[in-house]
């Protein structure tokens, strides 16, 4: 039995699943909406061609743009708020004699969190 991808097995999968996955739901988001691939593509902006090799899964990569688009023409772009988290900021940009903010980290401070 396959696992489900969630976020507590996402780490499991190759990038090509968890790809090929986003496509799988890519699909059934477009049923779910009862549009059929023309009228998604008009609706999204993405071309046809595109529309197809998506929901085929022949596709290495989803341009970051077109799943935007893709996801406002259905309704769910709110979705892409949990996309990349918020983090709090480094303890390594703060010099601990001043204070003072650096915009980068030095390689010399850092240190392995386990």
């Amino acid at each position: 039995m396959k696992k489900p991808l969630d976020r507590y097995t996402i780490y499991d999968f190759s990038n090509e699943e968890i790809v090929s996955e986003i496509c799988r739901k890519v699909k059934a988001l477009r049923r779910s909406c009862c549009f059929s691939q023309q009228e998604f593509a008009e609706r999204s902006g993405v071309s046809i061609a595109s529309v197809k090799r998506i929901e085929a899964g022949t596709i290495a990569d989803l341009n970051i743009g077109t799943l935007i688009k893709i996801m406002r023409a259905c309704g769910v772009l709110e979705g892409l708020a949990d996309l990349i988290p918020e983090v709090p900021e480094s303890p390594f940009l703060t010099d601990r004699k001043s204070g003072a903010k650096r915009k980068n980290c030095k390689s010399t401070l850092k240190t392995v969190a386990v």
